[in-house]
């Protein structure tokens, strides 16, 4: 009787023992996202194991098993499963400023697959890249998409009308219009502080982001002229400038050669009230040298001699004439002498001479633009009796 007991006891623990072993067939989860591949094997009673590698397939996607879909195996033994990782992160190149394929190909060769949008840009040339999205230095995973701007070229708008508003006004209405607002500034009583003119004219059509010039009137002050009186020309100009005034020049010859480029006078003079802008004129002075002076030269027993120191820009004509008891006859000649008794100087000519009747001579001279002094002689050589 024991011994049938323990027989029969032997018996259900080897059948208890054997329940956990079945045998079924694996299920083939390649293919399958890795949550969906371990349902399937759990509702066949396998377990798995998971190793993960990177691959270009999606990640947490089963790319093999072992053993593989089909094969009958003991529930007891688990299932291998290889899962993608998916293909690893990247950086996002720096393409702005690149051509669109040299764009698209940089971002390929990263890892990434590019799209290509078109954008309005006033910072890059049409057919241009403007920027990615992600953008630039992103750490992104491979094989994903990458968005890469291209510039259509600036969008065009039209230019507002803003002559006749405030300076400010006008400067909203611009900015609110995408324009860059440069400022000029035009003394006059039209407007005070209103926009006399603007460039582009408004209605016209110009680029986002491009500048609009503006001219703003400015009304009129008085200021008080300084005094240039002493300063060289360049330092009166100067003067007159910083205090918001105009020069405007006259010359006046000097023999101080130290007063040579100064300035001499000014009118309205030093203190005067003016309105801003106002020209004043500012008198030079110009050093010439003084001609000096010619000694005249008696006659002698046997010629006469007379000379006159030629003036710029004249033409004249010279006689010497005499009496039978000063020059009994007599021979006449013209010529011109150049300062410290040199040839004659270019700008200066004898145009006719001969004699002008008894007992005279004559010499017709033309001058231009002389700078040192030249003198007429006329010589005339008395016969000897």
């Amino acid at each position: 009787m024991l011994a049938a007991i323990a027989a029969l006891a032997v018996t259900f623990a080897v059948l208890v023992s054997g329940c956990g072993d079945t045998t079924a067939t694996v299920p083939n989860t390649v293919n399958q996202t890795l949550a969906v591949g371990q349902q399937m094997l759990g509702d066949k009673g396998f377990k798995s194991t998971v190793k993960r590698v990177t691959d270009k397939q999606g990640k947490n996607e089963i790319l093999s098993q072992d053993p593989v879909g089909g094969t009958e195996q003991k529930t007891s033994d688990a299932v291998a499963l290889t899962v993608s990782n998916g293909p690893g992160d990247g950086i996002v190149p720096h393409v702005a400023g690149d051509p669109a394929d040299r764009a698209e190909q940089q971002i390929r060769e990263a890892g990434f697959k590019p799209v290509i949008v078109e954008v309005y840009s006033s910072a890059h040339e049409a057919g241009f890249a403007v920027g990615t999205t992600p953008a630039a230095g992103s750490d992104v995973e491979k094989d994903t998409t990458v968005t890469v701007k291209i510039s259509k070229g600036a969008q065009q708008v039209t230019v507002p009308n803003v002559v006749g508003l405030t300076e400010g006004s006008a400067d909203t209405a611009l900015t609110n219009a995408g324009f860059r607002v440069d400022h000029s500034y035009q003394v006059s009583s039209k407007s005070p502080g209103k926009v006399l003119a603007q460039d582009p004219s408004s209605g016209g059509r110009a680029s986002i982001g491009s500048s609009v010039q503006i001219t703003i009137d400015q009304a009129p002050k008085k200021v008080t002229v300084p005094n240039a009186v002493g300063e060289t020309q360049a330092q009166g100009d100067r003067t007159l400038q910083n205090a918001g005034l105009d020069a405007v020049y006259a010359t006046r010859i000097v023999t101080n050669r130290s007063q040579d480029g100064i300035v001499l006078a000014m009118s309205p003079g030093s203190g005067s009230r003016v309105l801003q802008g106002t020209n004043v004129a500012l008198t030079i002075g110009k050093y010439n040298r003084p001609t000096p002076p010619v000694p005249p030269v008696p006659p002698g027993p046997s010629s006469i001699v007379k000379q006159w120191n030629l003036v710029a820009d004249q033409t004249k004509t010279y006689t010497v004439t005499w009496g039978s008891g000063q020059c009994p006859g007599g021979n006449g000649n013209a010529v011109l002498q150049g300062d410290g008794g040199g040839s004659a100087m270019s700008g200066a000519q004898i145009t006719a001479q001969g004699d002008a009747g008894t007992s005279s001579y004559y010499a017709t001279t033309t001058t231009s633009d002389i700078t040192s002094p030249v003198t007429l002689v006329i010589t005339i050589t008395c016969r000897v009796q």
